[in-house]
């Protein structure tokens, strides 16, 4: 005579659902295919380290800088105290770091910056004891709201479009348990951002503009005055012929320092130009063609003497 204890089911808590197993499957797709892809420059990267020495390759000759090693810390900033991100966290920074890097060759302060995103976002979802396939909007909320305290509204606005971008990443491989669509309510394009080249020239607001970064116009006054008075044979004429370009270009250094080889041109219409090659657009170590720079007429005189003496200057 059977008491019927053969048969009876033990009530037990199932810990990982079917949706929670398929999320932890994408991701391990999403690892995999991170670790079989064979970058230039990662080649000695040891995955399980927290930090990532790249010593070639399109990361490692972004911006055109003279550097011999870049790294890569998978850590939160330090305004979170730089604690290392760890499990899920740290597998999918990594992983869809080097998957984005592969696809768009993103600069490395692009590739920083999204660290640095995944680690706001996992310091929010920790204090909630979240793991990343029970990612919520209310995390990345919280995230988009901690980076607003912790940086400029232009850094801010730039770090809350990685949150968006990471939701994004999220979504399309099905890493969390819902989707996002994600876009942070709070997030508002700063006066600053993108410079004044929106702004018409005779935009009286363009002469109010103030910045920090602007110089004051007595370093002009004495750029001027070193470009007249210090002799054409003097060991540091060639600086004082940089710093000229500098001051009446308003280009940044590398693009001064990179100049072509060139005399001033003219487009179908009478304007005049030279040609340069931008720098921040620079997206590693992509082919980034040539740009025209046109000028005010007030400088075309000196940009001419300029390019002329500096041909002799570098003639060797």
């Amino acid at each position: 005579m059977s008491d019927g204890r053969a048969t009876r089911k033990s009530k037990v808590i199932r810990f990982i659902d079917r949706l929670e197993r398929d999320r932890q499957s994408n991701l391990q797709s999403l690892i995999t295919k991170a670790k079989m892809l064979e970058l230039e420059g990662f080649e000695k990267i040891d995955w399980e380290q927290e930090v990532w020495n790249i010593t070639g390759g399109r990361l490692f000759k972004a911006g055109g800088k003279n550097i011999k090693s870049i790294t890569l810390s998978f850590r939160y900033s330090p305004q979170l105290d730089q604690e290392t991100l760890i499990g899920d966290w740290d597998k999918v920074a990594k992983s869809l770091m080097v998957l984005r890097f592969h696809r768009k060759h993103q600069n490395v302060s692009n590739q920083r910056d999204f660290i640095n995103v995944v680690g706001y976002i996992t310091h929010s979802a920790t204090l909630l004891s979240l793991d990343l396939t029970r990612l919520t909007p209310e995390v990345l909320d919280s995230a988009c709201e901690l980076i607003s305290d912790h940086y400029s509204d232009s850094k801010a606005y730039n770090l809350h479009k990685v949150v968006g971008e990471f939701a994004g990443h999220c979504d399309v491989n099905g890493l969390c348990r819902i989707i996002f669509g994600y876009k942070y309510a709070q997030m508002r394009r700063p006066d600053s951002a993108g410079g004044i080249n929106h702004k018409r020239l005779d935009d009286p607001s363009v002469q109010k503009t103030q910045s920090d970064k602007i110089i004051e116009p007595l370093v002009f006054k004495i750029i001027g005055e070193l470009y007249q008075n210090v002799p054409l044979d003097h060991k540091f004429r060639f600086y004082v012929l940089i710093l000229s370009f500098l001051a009446f270009l308003g280009k940044r250094f590398s693009e001064i320092a990179l100049l072509p080889h060139q005399k001033i041109n003219q487009d179908l219409d009478g304007r005049e130009y030279i040609e340069y090659f931008p720098r921040k657009q620079s997206e590693g170590d992509e082919f980034t063609p040539r740009r025209k720079l046109y000028m005010p007429s007030d400088v075309l005189p000196l940009v001419r003497d300029v390019i002329q003496e500096l041909d002799e200057q570098c003639r060797s």
